[in-house]
């Protein structure tokens, strides 16, 4: 009973029907009477139908998860697997690197509150060694900017 409550609750008709199918091993069927074959025949129809209606819905369900953007990533991530790519190991440099250049911009602001720099220096902006670093932190600057104008 246990795993008939289990397989209904977690939608699993497959397991059902196997569930149901032990149970029946038992069951004696007349191979001479009509009426147990076609009963027996219109049963394994029946179930053919709904598993395939089951697998119908499972492949639209795969099809709608994979057009989500969890699902390009998960597309993106196999494709940079197969072809040698870490991506992981390239978006946590990434992410550093972008923690760096905001690492970078509090501390300039810091600055510019505690009066340790002019409001030229300031209007200057932050300096940047890397240009990569320059076009993250034009990015954040921008958003900044257009937060405050708000």
């Amino acid at each position: 009973m246990k795993s008939i409550n289990k397989a209904y609750q977690e939608g699993d008709l497959a397991r059902l029907l196997e569930i149901e199918r032990i149970q029946q091993v038992g069951e004696v069927i007349d191979l001479n009477n009509e009426d147990d074959l076609t009963r027996k025949c219109r049963t394994i129809k029946q179930q053919s139908q709904i598993l395939l209606t089951q697998y119908e819905n499972l492949k639209l369900e795969l099809r709608l998860v994979k057009n989500t953007p969890e699902g390009a990533m998960v597309i993106d991530f196999r494709k940079a697997a197969k072809k040698g790519i870490d991506s992981m190991s390239l978006m946590l440099k990434t992410i550093e690197s972008q923690m760096n250049v905001i690492s970078k911009i509090r501390d300039f602001v810091k600055d510019f509150r505690e009066q340790k720099i002019t409001i030229k220096e300031f209007l200057g902006g932050p300096p940047t060694p890397h240009s990569l670093d320059e076009e993250i932190m034009e990015d954040i600057l921008e958003q900044m900017l257009s937060e405050l104008m708000r």
